[in-house]
This record gives structure tokens, C-alpha cells and sequence, in this order.
């Protein structure tokens, strides 16, 4: 059976443009119906007309999009009841309580007065227009926006860029079909924050539960004549703001507690199991991420020699990704692992080197790969860097790893400023390494950037599963094999802490590296090493059933986050390994290969080692 074929651009951006055109065009018409029949468009009558396009127009051409391109309504986010109440219901509870809690609280300080009279037929208003409201104007809204358009753009763009995307056309078609831009701020505002719930669910139920709330308080509040006095503008805003981000964390909150209740990562269209290519995990040859910190601070020789072995034979990978800085050592791990059998991938470090310092880095190790790729004829990969955009300067601003992850923040709502700058560096680690290096190239990209893959052989991404990336997974992976190159995912895994599952590449974040000699871990996690190992079963069986060229586990060990029987001290848990350091006070040391394997460790060696692929799929 083929693989499921990744949409074409132009083709999608036909459907986009003219479902937008459409959805538009039956905006103005509604409108101007209501206008006809002297009527408020956020009444019964106006509400009832808008309904009725709805039902009419705007349904049935979804529905007719997705059935020409093979979809459902529910691979677009119109999930199951079963699947579609909880986070409906979560993000309308949360967003009336804390609107509710606000204007208590604007009550309570005699910063706000109403007409307590008219709350009991402000509240059967709302009973009769909300539900008015969202098929009239919200479930249209959310089903084309974040539900179709949404979900096709995913085949082509970056997460940051479908959000972005889809919330100009929808801001823009609703500005239009109103006839009006005074909205235009708020309806901004509105398509980030039910773009970034519908990554988190997979569904557009979220953002409807949402919307619902805040427009049932707001019908209520109109009906009561609510009127802030001093500092009007913070008190409507903590109203309407602080029940979307309360929404937004609650949201957060019940897909970290119970993640059954999206189909993530999707098995629809999923393709026959077969095995992975290349089936790899990560390997640190000592990486510095602040000052006074190594991961490896000793080298010994025959201990990576004996975890080449380890990773080939007892975990069963055909492919080891070696990184870190010190070329000496990469050489030196390199020619144990091919000696082992095993094929190499190299990736140079250098973090926080400016462009001409990085370039200069990855030129001298493509001479280093060029050296065993004669000795060892295609068994060797160059990945010349890996999430540049923060491990490195002059392409995010901030002079460490540390603020650039910070300003990746403000800056990801700029995806052309960094994606240009990125593209540009790339562009000459490519030319440099092709001049040393006569092998395959790739680079390990973050789900943030979108890479220009011209220069490289193989689209490698850094590919977590995540609470942004659950929803689409699946649908990620299809996207990158647009440009008919193989795909291999760099990294992947997970931490071994309850919760660390909704976190992905971020899992490490509770660790406190103020003081390199007491290693702290912050906010009492529980460790928990059946969530790595899980997680790896999870995506190695994606991997299995899609078009994916490779795959490389991050990692076989994180030396300096040594397990400790004190909870606060077990930097161990916030480590992505498979294999357990000892503990400090026992006086062994990682670095000379002491360390116990995980339960992540037994998942990976029998997912790369099974004969039967069904067969050992944990049921």
C-alpha cells in the first residue's frame, strides 16, 4: 500500500481560498439580510438568518472539501461526543468562573455597580441566545478557521505559521462579512488563543467552549447595565482575558491529566507497520550548556567503546547519533561505533558560537567525516547543527541558551525574521561541508523553524510530542515529506516524571542549575520511568506506520544529572536517558559506564530488536 499522499500546496491553498472566499461572501449576504429585514444581528432574528446560512452554505461545502480530499469532519477537529464534551465544558467552566470571579471582585470593591434586578432575565437572555450565538457565529467560525483551514496549512507550515496564518484570514473574513475593523484587535487576540487550543486538543471544542462562556457574560453583563468605575479598562480586560487564559490553563490541565482524550498521535490512514530504517538513539560526547557545567567531564575510552557495544547489541541500533563539541572525541566514539557495526550520524556542537565561529566548527568536522566516510563508505551522515535559532547567537537575540529560549517567545510571532537568518547560516554550513564532506547532509531543525532544505539530503526535525504538537503529530510528519526527501527524526523522547509526557523537548525544565555543586529539581515531580518508556513505545509505533526514514531516541545517558534517592535532588528523572547514573554519594561515575538501564531502556531494546512488529506492540 502507498503512503498516504501529502497534499499538494497549490491544491490546498485552492480549498483555503475558497472556502475563506465563501464563508465571506455568506457573511456579507447575511448581514445585509438582516439589514434588509431591520433587524440587530445579535438577535433572535438576525442570529436565526445567520444560523440558517450556516446550516445551508457553510456546512455542507466542508463537508463536501472533505469528502473530495478523503477527509472526515473529525479528522478537522469535530471529534466524537465522547471526545468533544470534556474540553468543551472544561474551557466554558473555567472562562465563566473566573469572569464571574472578577466581576465579584469589582463588586465586592465598589469598582463596579449593576442592575441587580434584571440578572434573572439577563440570565434567561443568555440561556436563549447563546446557543444562537454558536451556530450562528462561533461553531462557523471554528469548524472553517481552526478546523479546516487550520488542519491544511499543517501540511505545509510550521506550527508558528499556521497559527499565524489562519489567524489573519480569520480576522480578516470576519472583519469583512461585518463590514467593520473595530473589532479587528480583539478578533486577533481571539485566533491565537483558539489556534493554540486546537494544537492542544486536536479538536475545535476548546475554543468553542470558550467563546460560548465569554458571550454568555457578556449578554449577561449588557443585560445587568454593568459599569466599571475606576480603572475600567483593566477590570474588562481581567474579564474578558482572564477567563480565556484560565480557560487555555485548564485546557492545559485535563489533557495532561487524561491524554486519551485526543487520538494523538492519530492512527487514521495509517499506514501497514514495518520496521524503521534507521534505528538510532542519541549519544553525548559531552555537551556544555552553562558555564562550569559538562555532561561528560572525564573521557574514558574503553567505557564508550563498551556503550557502543551496549547500543548495538543489547538495544539494537543500527545508527548511533554522536554529539558534543570536542572533535577529538567524536572521532574517537565514531570509530568505535563503526567498529561495532554501527553507522554514524555526526553532530558538531558549538554553543553560543557567532556564525563565523560556527561555520568554521562544522568545516573542520566535515573534514572529520569525510575521513571515516573513505574508511567507512556510506556509514556516515554530517548533521551540521541542531536548533540553531537558540543554541546559537546572531539569529534570535540574547546571549545565552537560556534568554534566546525566552525571547523564542516574542519572537516566534515572527517566523520570517528568524527563519531568514537561519536559512542564511545554513546555507553556508552547507556549502562549507559539502567542500570537506562528499556524504549525505542533513540538520536537526526545531518544529519552530522552517527550514530551506535545498542544501541538504535529509530533512532531519526535532520532533517531541508535546501538548502543541500532539494534535497534528501524525500530520507534522506528512508535512515534511512534501519535498520528497527522506525524513528522520533527530530526537525524540521523554523524561521519567509524572507529567513529563505533555512536555516533550521542555521535559528538563524543573531543573535548577543555579548551583552546578547542589543540583536542585523544583516544582516535587514523582518520578515515574514508565512515562519515557511508554512514550517510546507511543512514537516508535507512529514511526512504525508512517513514511519515516529514521528515528534516534534522545539519549543513552545524561552524566551529570545523577539519580538520588531524595526526590528534590534526582536530576535523574529530569534527564531524558534511558540509563540511570549512580548517585553521588556512591563515588562511581558515569563517565567510567556505571549506570543501571530504565524501564525506557527495556521498551527501546524490544522495539528495535522485535522480529514480529505486531507482536510486540504493547497492548
Amino acid at each position: 500500500m502507498p503512503p498516504p499522499a501529502t497534499p499538494r500546496l497549490r491544491g490546498d491553498l485552492i480549498r483555503i481560498g475558497s472556502l475563506v472566499v465563501v464563508f465571506t461572501l455568506t457573511g456579507v449576504a447575511a448581514y445585509a439580510l438582516i439589514g434588509l429585514l431591520s433587524a440587530e444581528p445579535d438577535g433572535p432574528l438576525g442570529l436565526g438568518v445567520r444560523s440558517a446560512a450556516f446550516a445551508l452554505v457553510i456546512l455542507p461545502l466542508v463537508w463536501a472539501l472533505c469528502r473530495t480530499a478523503g477527509r472526515t469532519l473529525s479528522s478537522i477537529g469535530l471529534s466524537t461526543p465522547g471526545r468533544a464534551w470534556p474540553p468543551l465544558a472544561t474551557a466554558a467552566l473555567s472562562a465563566w468562573s473566573v469572569s464571574a470571579l472578577v466581576v465579584g471582585a469589582a463588586l465586592i470593591t465598589d469598582n463596579a455597580t449593576l442592575d441587580s434586578a434584571a440578572l434573572l432575565p439577563a440570565l434567561l437572555w443568555a440561556l436563549l441566545l447563546a446557543p444562537l450565538m454558536t451556530l450562528a457565529q462561533i461553531l462557523p467560525e471554528e469548524l472553517v478557521f481552526r478546523g479546516y483551514v487550520q488542519h491544511l496549512l499543517g501540511f505545509h507550515l510550521s506550527q508558528v505559521a499556521v497559527l499565524l496564518v489562519q489567524t489573519v484570514l480569520f480576522a480578516g473574513a470576519v472583519s469583512l462579512a461585518m463590514g467593520s475593523t473595530d473589532a479587528l484587535l480583539d478578533l486577533v487576540l481571539l485566533g491565537v488563543l483558539t489556534g493554540l487550543l486546537r494544537m492542544t486538543t486536536g479538536g475545535v471544542w476548546a475554543g468553542v467552549g470558550v467563546r460560548l462562556a465569554l458571550t454568555a457574560t457578556v449578554i449577561v453583563l449588557h443585560g445587568v447595565d454593568l459599569s466599571f468605575g475606576a480603572g475600567s479598562g483593566a477590570w474588562n480586560l481581567g474579564v474578558s482575558m482572564g477567563g480565556a487564559f484560565a480557560a487555555y490553563l485548564a485546557i492545559r490541565f485535563l489533557f495532561a491529566a487524561r491524554p486519551e482524550l485526543t487520538r494523538v498521535p492519530a492512527d487514521q490512514d495509517a499506514l501497514p507497520r514495518r520496521r524503521i530504517p534507521v534505528r538510532g538513539i542519541m549519544y553525548d560526547v559531552g555537551s556544555s550548556y552553562v558555564p562550569g557545567q559538562n555532561s561528560r567531564e572525564r573521557w574514558n575510552p574503553e567505557a564508550v567503546r563498551e556503550e557502543m557495544r551496549v547500543i548495538h547489541e543489547d538495544l539494537h541500533c543500527t545508527t548511533v547519533s554522536l554529539f558534543g563539541q570536542d572533535l577529538d572525541r567524536l572521532e574517537q566514539a565514531a570509530r568505535f561505533a563503526l567498529a561495532q557495526g554501527l553507522d554514524v550520524w555526526l553532530q558538531p556542537r558549538s554553543l553560543d558560537a557567532r556564525h563565523d565561529e560556527l561555520v568554521e566548527h562544522v568545516g573542520r568536522a566535515a573534514e572529520l567525516a569525510g575521513r571515516l566516510i573513505e574508511e567507512y563508505p556510506d556509514r556516515v551522515v554530517l548533521n551540521v547543527g541542531c536548533e540553531l535559532t537558540i543554541l546559537n547567537r546572531d539569529i534570535i537575540p540574547g546571549r545565552d541558551m537560556r534568554r534566546r529560549t525566552m525571547a523564542l517567545y516574542v519572537f516566534g510571532m515572527l517566523p520570517f525574521y528568524y527563519n531568514r537568518r537561519l536559512n542564511r547560516v545554513l546555507r553556508r554550513l552547507a556549502e562549507v561541508a559539502r567542500e570537506r564532506f562528499p556524504g549525505p547532509l542533513t540538520y536537526g531543525s526545531g518544529t519552530w523553524e522552517t527550514v530551506d532544505w535545498t542544501p541538504f539530503d535529509i530533512i532531519g526535525v526535532d520532533y517531541y510530542l508535546d501538548e502543541l504538537t500532539r494534535g497534528s503529530y501524525r500530520q507534522g510528519l506528512r508535512a515534511l515529506n512534501r519535498l520528497g526527501k527522506p525524513v528522520v527524526v533527530t530526537e525524540f523522547g521523554c523524561c521519567s516524571y509524572r507529567g513529563a509526557e505533555t512536555l516533550g523537548g521542555s521535559g528538563g525544565d524543573p531543573l535548577d542549575w543555579r548551583d552546578l555543586d547542589d543540583r536542585r529539581v523544583r516544582g516535587n515531580p514523582v518520578r515515574d520511568e514508565g512515562v519515557q518508556a511508554d512514550m517510546i513505545e507511543k512514537l516508535i509505533d507512529v514511526y512504525e506506520t508512517e513514511d519515516v526514514h529514521g528515528a534516534f531516541l534522545c539519549m543513552f545517558v545524561e552524566g551529570d544529572c545523577r539519580y538520588s534517592p531524595d526526590p528534590t535532588r534526582d536530576s535523574d528523572m529530569a534527564s531524558f536517558g534511558i540509563v540511570r547514573p549512580p548517585s553521588l554519594e556512591s563515588g562511581l561515575s558515569p563517565d567510567d559506564g556505571h549506570w543501571e538501564p530504565k524501564e525506557g531502556f527495556h521498551a527501546l531494546a524490544r522495539r528495535y530488536g522485535a522480529e514480529d512488529l505486531n507482536r510486540a506492540v504493547r497492548a
